[in-house]
């Protein structure tokens, strides 16, 4: 009797000990069929403050498929070739295309970078109007900086030499190695040159808040393919870039340990930089995104500047409809 119950109590264990691999089977072929369903999402990101706000998501998301770049070029090449399923850009190049181009395929997601520029020099500028007759160098022409600082020398009816470069690291070395007194630039980069050289800035969003009374200066933002829209993976990548941009505000070490990860010249700032850097990047997201975008264009194409934005105000195809 004794053999019989010990010999029941063993087929009992040898069954769950089955059951048990079983289940684990099922739960590693579950997992590995949810992963396969994420299909891979392809996004288009610019170097700086852009890729610092989306940076947690491209870390942490494997089923994302980054490509970071510099200057404005890539931006205009995949926004012609539309093999991207998200593109972070400038809103005005977005809202360019948008109103010059027939069947445009990229809709306004959300605006996430509210202005990031700065006047920088080695010299004290004491104000906006002390730029009267002096030569400024701005990277990227026709891009929002050079969108942005045209429209506040012209409101104020100076004379001002602009010379142009590609890039901000063009610009940057420009200051360093004085070849130019004043330069466009913006953060984080700035805190990184403040590092080696004593560096004085003009806040840029200040002065259009003087100009215009909207503190709010809409300069990228994160486009989304239209037939991509609605695709599980694409509004999952969506939602996750969104909730990185809010880790500025919330948790910014964590997103500047991500920055350093996935942007090689972000990791070149380091995060020492990066940390002391992001409270004056500007990053959120903000619910006016459309008033304040057409506020911004209004007063460009007030300024003979209508070219960079399409020639007129995008309607309501150009933001997605959520």
């Amino acid at each position: 009797i004794a053999n019989n119950k010990n010999s029941k109590k063993e087929r009992k264990l040898k069954m769950k000990k089955i059951s048990l691999f079983i289940i684990s089977i099922l739960a590693a072929i579950l997992m590995v069929s949810c992963t396969t369903n994420t299909e891979k999402v392809k996004v288009l990101v610019p170097t700086g403050t852009p890729s610092l706000g989306v940076s947690y998501a491209l870390d942490k998301e494997e089923y994302i498929e980054e490509e970071i770049v510099s200057g404005s070029d890539p931006l205009i090449a995949g926004f012609t070739n539309a093999e991207y399923d998200i593109i972070v850009a400038p809103v005005n190049l977005g809202a360019k295309f948008y109103n010059t181009t027939e069947n445009f395929a990229y809709v306004l997601y959300e605006t996430i970078v509210w202005g990031n520029y700065y006047l920088a020099s080695t010299s004290e500028i004491s104000d906006f109007a002390s730029l009267e007759g002096k030569t400024v160098t701005v990277f990227g022409k026709n891009s929002t900086p050079d969108v942005v600082f045209r429209t506040l020398v012209a409101s104020s009816g100076l004379n001002v030499n602009i010379e142009y470069v590609d890039d901000i690291s063009t610009a940057n070395s420009y200051l360093m190695s004085g070849k130019a007194e004043i330069i466009v630039s913006a953060e984080p980069s700035i805190t990184k040159l403040s590092q080696n050289k004593n560096i004085y800035t003009l806040d840029l969003q200040e002065e259009w808040r003087k100009l215009t009374g909207n503190v709010s200066l809409p300069q990228a933002g994160i486009f989304v393919k239209k037939d991509k829209a609605e695709n599980d993976s694409v509004k999952k990548a969506l939602k996750s870039m969104i909730n990185s941009v809010r880790l500025a505000s919330t948790n910014p070490k964590s997103l500047v340990k991500s920055a350093v990860k996935i942007d090689e010249s972000l990791n070149k700032i380091g995060e020492e930089t990066l940390n002391n850097a992001v409270g004056k990047c500007n990053l959120r997201v903000d619910t006016n995104q459309k008033d304040a975008i057409e506020f911004y264009f209004t007063k460009v194409m007030d300024l003979g500047l209508g070219k960079t934005v399409g020639g007129k105000l995008p309607d309501e195809g150009f933001y997605y409809q959520k």
